[in-house]
């Protein structure tokens, strides 16, 4: 898994996010149109956006906000004119005004969801079962719906959390703490200083993650910056995770299907926020009794393995479409299996040895070395787990010296070997002869000279 194919449906990116939250690496990106949408509701508007947050911030500092040269201007320059304005009429120093300004922003921003709201908004959020949040909100919303989950987080502190508790990182500040709001062009400049954390972190935090953005326009400078490093800085490596950005959109009429934009960030639209959660927990919902099913059949194997029948062993050994079946199964999850599989394995081993035992009985022989030739071309070397291949490439040299056309050798074994011999691929026949090399495995080392 890595990134969502170029051009999915809307579907597909619904069962991707599912897919990132069972993973364990889904992280949200919210800004204050969650925030809005949250409070507000069909009510009248009690959340305020940014600019609208900087209007009624100015008019309760007594400054004539439409004095005040907007267009061109970032937020940030914006809420540096709204200090300047203060102090001066005031006379006070800059630095009072923007604490002033601060203090402000943090009254304006105690904002509490409705009881029916905070339920609603909680199962949405619960369904994502994010391992992150990052916002850029100072109001406590998120923490309000995630009572008891969450544990909320200045822009001074780490982005890491108790075990059981969602982290939740305000990147301006929180306003339980003004003085750590980040409001003013000169809040910003911090953010850009070299190997500043929440840069790198947020960067690093980007490129380990599917981030789904979330009532935020992409309007925030470091955060541009480090979608920007995650992409080019901290570029290279295979992703053996699941990892995109994708960004929910309003708009009315919306697209059905999701675009990428100029950034290659995924674009879903919406005319409704809660619109699109409830889509999202449809297909959640799917994926989620699919998944079911699948831990079901893995359990079913696992215990298979664990405390396997004479009937399962024999199976393996001689029905060939069921071994490679197994063994596929084996390797597309192995993590799960390998403590029961190796185990499993020297038990069929060990019954080819026992078939082998009577005089002129060499399909055993023939047996075992085709149950090895299986595991080393399924397995793919560079995820193999170690202890598995050195099971195997022990068996390989156990059976090695009855691989040949001479007495007491096996000719089906030595057929099988002149067959199936360039299916190993470079790399596992390197291994292979490192390991002969080390372990002194003299019979398979003469075995790989070909």
């Amino acid at each position: 898994m890595s990134l969502i194919i170029q051009d999915p449906t809307r579907e597909q990116v619904f069962r991707f996010i599912s897919g990132s939250s069972n993973f364990g690496n889904l992280g949200l990106f919210i800004g204050s149109g969650f925030t809005k949408a949250v409070i507000n509701g069909e009510l009248d508007e009690i959340a305020l956006s940014w600019g609208e947050l900087l209007g009624k911030a100015s008019s309760e500092l007594g400054v004539n906000y439409t004095e005040i040269a907007k267009e061109g201007f970032s937020y940030p320059q914006i809420a540096s004119e709204i200090c300047k304005f203060h102090s001066k009429n005031k006379n006070i120093s800059y630095q009072e005004g923007l604490s002033d300004l601060k203090s402000k922003i943090a009254a304006l921003t105690c904002w509490f969801p409705r009881a029916d709201r905070q339920t609603l908004f909680n199962k949405y959020l619960c369904s994502f079962l994010p391992s992150w949040i990052i916002t850029t909100n100072y109001d406590l919303v998120i923490e309000t719906i995630l009572t008891g989950m969450s544990d909320p987080l200045g822009p001074g502190d780490q982005l890491i959390s108790t075990k059981g508790l969602i982290p939740i990182y305000h990147l301006h500040g929180l306003r339980t703490h003004p003085n750590s709001i980040i409001i003013a062009q000169e809040d910003y400049v911090s953010l850009f200083r070299p190997n500043e954390y929440r840069q790198i972190k947020l960067a690093l935090t980007l490129k380990e993650s599917t981030t789904l953005l979330l009532g935020y326009g992409l309007g925030d400078v470091n955060v541009l910056t480090a979608l920007d490093w995650s992409n080019n800085v901290f570029k290279g490596g295979e992703h053996h995770y699941p990892n995109d950005v994708i960004q929910v959109v309003w708009k009315n009429p919306y697209k059905q299907e999701p675009y990428r934009d100029k950034n290659n960030i995924l674009i879903m639209e919406t005319d409704d926020l809660s619109k699109f959660f409830e889509e999202y927990i449809a297909v959640r919902n799917i994926h989620l009794t699919e998944q079911k099913k699948a831990d079901e059949i893995r359990l079913s194997l696992i215990e298979e393995l664990i405390n396997p029948s004479q009937e399962v062993i024999k199976k393996f050994i001689d029905n060939e479409p069921y071994r490679k079946q197994t063994l596929s199964k084996i390797a597309s999850g192995t993590s799960y299996f390998i403590s029961g599989f190796i185990p499993f394995l020297d038990k069929c081993l060990e019954e080819t040895w026992v078939r082998s035992k009577p005089s002129g009985a060499f399909e055993g022989y023939n047996q075992n070395l085709s149950i090895i030739l299986d595991i080393l071309t399924i397995f793919d070397i560079n995820n193999m787990p170690p202890a598995l291949f050195q099971a195997v490439a022990y068996g390989l040299q156990r059976i090695s010296p009855y691989i040949g056309d001479h007495p007491g050798e096996s000719w089906e074994a030595a057929e099988t070997w002149g067959k199936r011999k360039a299916q190993l691929k470079p790399k596992m026949i390197i291994e292979l002869r490192n390991y002969a090399k080390q372990e002194g495995y003299l019979t398979l080392k003469s075995l790989l000279k070909e």
